[in-house]
């Protein structure tokens, strides 16, 4: 029995997910808390003293950081990628940079990675790592399709007296695109492109909620629901406005098993509406506007899910001519399924869960290898790279090290301290720069030819 911690990335999103998830590791009798992760998951491994943790894909330096010191600490790690990556087409059209973003431009040690499909799987496969990538499936679609996970959520009386909704009348949920700005209103910083990229499609939208509720308000139940991290307070003062419900913070699972159809502009909400057997009709497409990346492309089958709407007036045309069960493309979501998403049975986390049962670890603090604080002299070094270059001869192969002429400065200027300590008067400038200034030729020492190359 190990404890493992499991840090969420987004609670609205990945909730239920971790929640599915923890509950199969208590199956195999681990002791499983759940935490949020960017705000909470350093003082949670403090609280908790986990032997193993699960945490969100590693992109950044904090995230690499955070993995690194628990490996250091004795912990067992694995990565549960939170989201559906690239397939083998999407990849192919990568520039380089791009890729980057897929590979990870930080490398990390930790002991397995979860992700959705083989095709991910394979692609990060040729990073020759030491750890396992295994696909697993599509962890977003296993809550639905279990029957007693949607009985646990779905209570539509409790539902509409939450949100003040008619019980009598069918339920209709707006979702609003993608966004940024203020999930986390101290990491907002006013000219980062993301922060913006909600604005452009934001007055659409917000023409299509006026339109839909002044057309069905009478007869259908309407519910607004943020994206996470969109500005607030523009959607707040709209359905004040018209007089709707708006929802900021239950998970988006809660949310499909309690409507009857759903608005969205391009994400998986469709997918999870396919499952419940709901109609979902895309607005517009935030993702595909100007995006210009691989992941937001209108060719791509998740922007091809539902039935595409450009128009609002369109939409109410579709909205009332209504009718119970999924209106998905079949062949979109069967090429998700081959692609970005990978199987969708409803076992994926049953799956990760047999993987992260066999990952040990555990708990002790270890003092680090060394200080925070370089306490490099100048003939003490931490990295011997201050103070030369190593190269390669093209000609006979030779290795050998050239002195950095920045270093050269630093040693001419503690001889001038020294000098000066004992001189009367000032030592002129062009005995200064003749101090540091080193006359030579790019010529191998072993062999004499004037080519060499850095060693890599």
């Amino acid at each position: 029995m190990s404890k493992i911690l499991i840090l969420t990335a987004s609670p609205i999103r990945d909730a239920i997910v971790d929640e599915l998830l923890s509950e199969e590791l208590a199956k195999r009798g681990h002791e499983v808390s759940i935490r949020p992760c960017l705000r909470e998951g350093r003082a949670a491994v403090i609280e908790v003293m986990p032997d193993v943790v699960v945490v969100p894909p590693i992109r950044n330096p904090y995230s690499r950081d955070f993995t690194d010191t628990l490996k250091h600490w004795g912990l067992g790690v694995v990565s549960r990628h939170t989201e559906p990556s690239c397939d083998k087409a999407d990849f192919e059209k990568m520039e380089p940079w791009q890729r980057m973003d897929i590979f990870g431009k930080y490398p990390y040690n930790i002991d397995a990675e979860l992700v959705w499909s083989e095709q991910e799987a394979e692609i990060l496969g040729r990073r020759k790592v030491s750890f396992d990538v295994t696909a697993v499936g599509a962890f977003t679609v296993d809550a639905h399709l279990r029957a007693d996970v949607i009985d646990r959520y779905r209570n539509k009386d409790e539902f509409c007296k939450k949100y003040g909704l008619d019980p009598e009348k069918k339920t209709l949920l707006i979702c609003s695109p993608w966004g940024f700005a203020d999930a986390a209103p101290d990491l907002h910083v006013d000219d980062l492109d993301f922060a913006n990229k909600d604005m452009a499609g934001r007055d659409r939208h917000f023409h299509m909620i006026k339109t839909v509720s002044a057309k069905f308000k009478d007869q259908w139940n309407i519910i607004v629901s943020t994206h996470p991290g969109v500005v607030q307070q523009p959607y707040k003062d709209l359905c004040k406005q018209l007089g709707l419900p708006l929802d900021t913070e239950s998970t988006s699972f809660y949310l499909k098993v309690n409507v009857d159809a759903i608005v969205h502009a391009g994400s998986t909400m469709a997918i999870g509406a396919h499952f419940l057997g709901i109609p979902a009709y895309q607005f517009g497409d935030i993702y595909c506007k100007d995006a210009n990346n691989w992941w937001m492309d209108p060719e791509s089958p998740i922007s091809k899910i539902s039935p595409f709407f450009a128009k609002a007036e369109d939409l109410c045309r579709e909205i009332e001519q209504y009718q119970p069960g999924t209106n998905a493309n079949a062949e979109s979501l069967k090429n998700l399924e081959q692609g970005r998403f990978g199987i969708m049975d409803g076992h994926a986390t049953e799956r990760a869960a047999e993987i992260i049962d066999k990952v040990q670890g555990k708990f002790k603090f270890k003092w680090p290898k060394g200080s925070i604080y370089d306490y490099s002299q100048l003939t003490i070094l931490r990295n011997i790279k201050i103070a030369h270059t190593s190269v390669v001869c093209n000609i006979c192969g030779e290795s050998f090290a050239i002195i950095n002429e920045s270093y050269l400065e630093r040693l001419a200027q503690h001889v001038l301290q020294t000098i000066s300590s004992h001189v009367k008067g000032t030592i002129p400038d062009e005995v200064m720069q003749k101090m540091w200034t080193v006359t030579r030729q790019p010529n191998c020492p072993w062999c004499g030819a004037r080519w060499v190359q850095k060693d890599e």
